[in-house]
């Protein structure tokens, strides 16, 4: 993930709808492995008001390299900061290895992505905890060129389990100072579980939620709402990651 990317735009752009796909159940044994296509949430397991909406792997991909190259213009300060873990991780990504849901409210946006690709958790964690924690980016090029974009990240409980390889969930605010003096705020609650299935092979799991910009602001409020309440959220993940097991 572009730190940068998905503060800005992985939420509305990435996912695909799978549908009746997400209902598949392995075939032979009761033991056998559901498939690729049956590990993500069901629409039912979803929070209250979210629905299931289409897109493609293609728009996923496509959408990220572009941010990629946008983030290639912005200065990320402290130095050491600059999100690098979206590079390897995106261009790999495709509809055979790679299964996604976005289902969309009138409070947020919520993805869900399953893929065989593993992420480098620890390049994530680099980018966003201790000493990047608190991280400032400033764009030279596009619309928000010259404004400061300053992005709090704070670490949330991890899901538990003997699947779970490595986790890191984060809930990340971030307050865009625009050059006429207001601000757009924006939350976003991200995670990326690597989770070893039965078989010994492990997939990548992430499942974000969004909330839409908040449109222009003459000042920052004191405190910034999260697109759904931390306990809530973290239970889904957990959901993700049991259902990812299997």
């Amino acid at each position: 993930m572009s730190i940068l990317a998905r503060r800005r735009r992985f939420l509305s752009i990435t996912a695909v709808a799978v549908g009746a796909a997400t209902l598949l159940t392995a075939c032979g044994s009761a033991d056998s492995e559901l498939p690729l296509t049956g590990l993500v949430l069901s629409s039912d397991s979803l929070p209250a008001g979210y629905s299931v909406v289409p897109a493609d792997v293609e728009d996923l991909v496509a959408g990220n390299r572009r941010t990629l190259e946008q983030a290639a213009s912005v200065a990320f300060t402290p130095e050491g900061c600059t999100p690098t873990a979206d590079a390897a991780f995106t261009p790999e990504l495709d509809a055979d290895n790679t299964v996604l849901l976005v289902a969309q409210s009138d409070t947020g946006t919520l993805s869900e992505l399953v893929t065989t690709v593993r992420r480098n958790l620890d390049a994530d964690r680099r980018a966003t905890t201790g000493v990047c924690a608190v991280v400032t980016a400033v764009p030279s090029q596009g619309t928000l060129a010259g404004s400061r974009i300053v992005t709090t990240s704070t670490e949330l409980p991890a899901p538990s389990g003997a699947a779970v390889e490595q986790a890191l969930v984060l809930r990340s605010d971030s307050v865009t100072a625009l050059t006429g003096g207001r601000v757009l705020v924006r939350s976003t609650l991200l995670s990326n579980v690597l989770v070893r299935r039965p078989s010994g092979e492990v997939v990548t799991v992430q499942v974000n939620v969004g909330s839409p910009d908040s449109g222009v602001l003459p000042v920052a409020p004191e405190q910034i709402t999260p697109p759904l309440p931390q306990e809530e959220y973290l239970a889904l993940v957990q959901a993700a990651v049991d259902r990812a097991a299997r």
